[in-house]
């Protein structure tokens, strides 16, 4: 186990410190796919830094250079997502202590089911209108875990009155056509699901 105050970075802050330990998160560990000077941590971002809690969460750690003066907005973006996301236990200015998904990141060879699975989490983001610009890129701020995908980082995502997910998984995945007629309107997500599937 490693002090929290290690992983605030780029610099200390001592209230970004005062936060977390008033919530009892007083050391994470030093583990994930992501170095971070002498750490491992798992995603380090703009607007901040994840790590392993010592009871299992994943928590996200405001950066002390980040354009953002909170991550409260993102925090709540997350809840509305619902079960797209990993599921949000508690949130500050400075943390986002988040459900901890143990999964790999989406590639661009998968089978239909992942693929669906992900246009269908898509659709649910456009139901309640939230655009997540990033999907654009899946390819890190998705995790798979068996055929379930879960959509990470709600830190570029907003609210529209028509937002627009699904025809960027398309695109992301080279299905430029079907994103096409899906954003003009010509075909519902059944539609799009079936033509996936008719494609493997």
């Amino acid at each position: 186990m490693v002090e929290i105050r290690n992983f605030i970075f780029p610099r200390y802050s001592e209230e970004i410190e005062e936060e977390l330990l008033s919530l009892g998160i007083n050391a994470a560990y030093s583990f994930g796919g992501t170095i971070l000077g002498k750490l491992k941590v798992l995603g380090k971002g703009k607007t901040g830094v994840v790590v392993l809690t010592q009871e299992g969460l994943a928590l996200k750690i405001r950066r002390t250079d980040s354009p953002k003066e909170s991550l409260e907005m993102e925090a709540k973006m997350q809840v509305r997502a619902g079960e797209v996301a990993p599921k949000v236990m508690k949130y500050g200015k400075n943390f986002i202590l988040m459900e901890y998904v143990e999964g790999r990141h989406l590639e661009y060879r998968e089978s239909p089911g992942v693929i669906i699975d992900l246009l269908t989490k898509a659709r649910r983001l456009e139901e309640v209108n939230l655009e997540h610009k990033e999907i654009v890129h899946p390819w890190k701020n998705v995790l798979v875990r068996g055929e379930e995908t879960y959509i990470l980082d709600y830190d570029s995502v907003s609210m529209k009155e028509r937002a627009f997910n699904v025809n960027r998984v398309l695109n992301a995945f080279g299905f430029h056509e079907l994103a096409k007629e899906y954003k003009r309107g010509g075909l519902s997500i059944q539609e799009v699901v079936s033509r996936i599937r008719s494609l493997f």
